[in-house]
């Protein structure tokens, strides 16, 4: 992300994710892109003409910035959150895994493996003393072990991995901080 400071205005120029088919263009933010984004990110089912008020931009305007910015990759995806324990008994793990090498092979490999896995949630490539931190959800320790079993202890990449039971959220965000 690069800032660019025009006749008083502050853009923000967003480098977009390449994808397989195609190379997504720069896209420059505006303080009404900025705004918008804010809003989407607490609420993706506000109404077009809700979201142009709130901007002070025409809908149409509105409409075309919002389609712009999904085209260029910067909304990537509109989701609904789910909260885990109003579907019933569910454990969170947070895993740290230390691979045996670094090279990409071995990464590119475990990369690979963990895409499998739906009860990773996430996983981040990290730095310090570990490798990977994975995000995982199961219904049971039962589960867990098979998933242990199986994804981690199984693995001849894995030199070691360190298992934290979530007790209780005490934070939890997903809105990308951005300055309006």
């Amino acid at each position: 992300m690069e800032k660019l400071t025009t006749q008083g205005a502050t853009l923000i120029s967003v480098k977009s994710p390449q994808t397989s088919i195609r190379q997504m263009p720069d896209i420059e933010l505006d303080q009404i892109d900025r705004k918008i984004i804010n809003l989407l990110q607490g609420n993706s089912q506000i109404t077009n003409l809700e979201l142009a008020d709130a901007v002070a931009v025409s809908p149409p305007t509105c409409l075309r910035r919002v389609r712009r910015l999904r085209e260029a990759g910067v909304i990537a995806k509109d989701v609904s959150i789910v909260d885990p324990s109003k579907l019933g008994s569910h454990i969170q793990l947070i895993v740290t895994v230390e691979l045996k090498g670094d090279d990409r092979v071995l990464m590119d490999a475990f990369e690979k493996t963990i895409h499998a896995q739906g009860c990773v949630m996430q996983c981040y490539l990290v730095t310090g003393s570990t490798d990977y931190v994975l995000m995982v959800c199961v219904k049971n320790m039962s589960e867990f072990e098979k998933f242990a079993r199986a994804t981690l202890y199984a693995n001849p990449l894995i030199k070691r991995f360190i298992t934290l039971t979530v007790i209780s959220r005490v934070k939890y965000e997903t809105r990308i901080p951005i300055d309006v």
